[in-house]
């Protein structure tokens, strides 16, 4: 299958999955997005510090997941690519208030195709109103390689706003964000957040999320 063909049906899939109803047969199927106004991961802007609109879905059986996450990009230096789709799978389950989640992405876009792929392996634990969290994401290309590994906590300040920081390296560039976040309810939310790299500079950015 052509490159531009594998992405065109992954984004069509993504459209039609977000139609099936909630749950079927044992499967459970989620779908929300995100109206972002600059896509920044691991310390870069995908998006030139441009906003983006970031559709996803997911299903689930058993802990056992696969799912979909979508987002326009620009990267300049006439760079052609202007959508990103990432493909997921993996496994999550908890033990007491300790919950992990292994799995593997892979990243295509819209003209350069199938760019890469990772390994990805992610933790936290809840203490009451503290979370640490953290993970790593382990690329495959010509090696093993550590392509990013961050760490932090997050903070339910009252039933409607909590407060979160990370860390991170990534390829030899060391990140961090700072946020505040407001849910309306169970499935809408605000969230206000400073990014920093020597990259990026400092960038505020604020996002909305929806979840169904």
């Amino acid at each position: 299958m052509a490159k531009k063909t594998l992405l065109a049906s992954g984004v069509a899939a993504l459209a039609l999955l977000s139609a099936v109803p909630a749950s079927a047969q044992g499967f459970t199927f989620s779908w929300g997005g995100t109206i972002t106004s600059n896509y920044i991961s691991r310390g870069v802007s995908q998006t030139q510090n441009r906003p983006a609109f970031q559709p996803w879905v997911e299903v689930e059986s058993n802990g056992f997941y696969g799912g979909l996450w979508a987002s326009n990009v620009r990267f300049g230096g006439g760079d052609p690519d202007r959508a990103e789709l990432d493909i997921y799978a993996g496994y999550r389950w908890s033990i007491e208030n300790t919950s992990f989640d292994i799995g593997y992405a892979r990243y295509l876009y819209n003209s350069s195709g199938d760019c890469c792929g990772e390994f990805y392996a992610l933790a936290e634990h809840e203490a009451g109103t503290l979370t640490i969290f953290g993970g790593a994401y382990i690329g495959h290309s010509g090696g093993l390689s550590l392509n990013d590994a961050h760490t932090g906590i997050s903070l339910a300040l009252n039933d409607s706003f909590s407060a979160s920081a990370t860390l991170g390296l990534a390829s030899g560039l060391n990140y961090g964000d700072f946020g505040v976040t407001y849910a309306f309810n169970d499935n809408y939310d605000v969230d206000a957040r400073v990014y920093r790299s020597a990259v990026l500079g400092t960038r505020a950015v604020v996002s909305f999320n929806f979840a169904f």
